[in-house]
Order: structure tokens, then C-alpha cells, then sequence
């Protein structure tokens, strides 16, 4: 038993990963996006990272992931930060918009 559980913990590690890999390249398009000022930019950013983390322990707990489901953790995670007032509604949308689109390499490393 106590095998089995450690495999689940590997697994579980290696997808927070890579995910959080994939994800960080979502992070260098909001850091060198024409936004105005260094300081915003680098709130965006620390904020990005921050869901970044979240949105990898989501991916993690969630198992099957389908696109679907991966567009709904990533929404739920922006969403918070949009209604704490921390990014802008067009931020949250520019945010979104990047971590969603990088669905396909997260899946594809998952099945690595």
C-alpha cells in the first residue's frame, strides 16, 4: 500500500511540474505585455505566478483533465483575483486568455 501511495505522490509531483512549467511561459507573455508602467507589470506578474501555483495543485487534484475542466479551474483562480480587485477585468481576461491557451502542452506533458 505504502508503494502504491508514494507512486500516486510521484505522479502527482510530476504533474504540478509540468504544468507549472507550461504555465510559466504564460507568465513571460503577461510580463512583456504592453501594459502601462513597470509596477503593474510587475503586480500582474506576482499575481500570475501566484495562479500559476494555484491552477497546477487544481490540475493535480482534478485527475482526468479535459479541456473543459482545465478552463474552469483557470477561470475559478483568475475570477478571485479579478473580484479581490488585485488585477483589472481586462487583465483577468488577458490572463485567462494565455493560461487557457496552453491546454494542449499541459495535456501533452500530462500524458508523458
Amino acid at each position: 500500500m505504502t508503494e502504491k501511495k508514494e507512486e500516486t505522490s510521484g505522479t502527482k509531483n510530476v504533474v504540478i511540474g509540468a504544468a507549472i512549467g507550461v504555465l510559466a511561459g504564460a507568465i513571460a507573455g503577461i510580463l512583456f505585455a504592453p501594459k502601462s508602467g513597470k509596477e503593474t507589470r510587475a503586480d500582474i506578474a506576482n499575481y500570475a505566478h501566484e495562479m500559476k501555483d494555484k491552477i497546477a495543485e487544481q490540475i493535480a487534484k482534478a485527475g482526468n483533465l479535459t479541456k473543459e475542466a482545465y478552463n474552469n479551474i483557470v477561470e475559478k483562480v483568475v475570477k478571485v483575483y479579478e473580484v479581490e480587485k488585485k488585477i483589472t477585468a481586462e487583465d483577468a481576461k488577458d490572463i485567462k486568455e494565455k493560461f487557457e491557451n496552453n491546454f494542449d502542452e499541459i495535456k501533452k506533458v500530462i500524458k508523458e
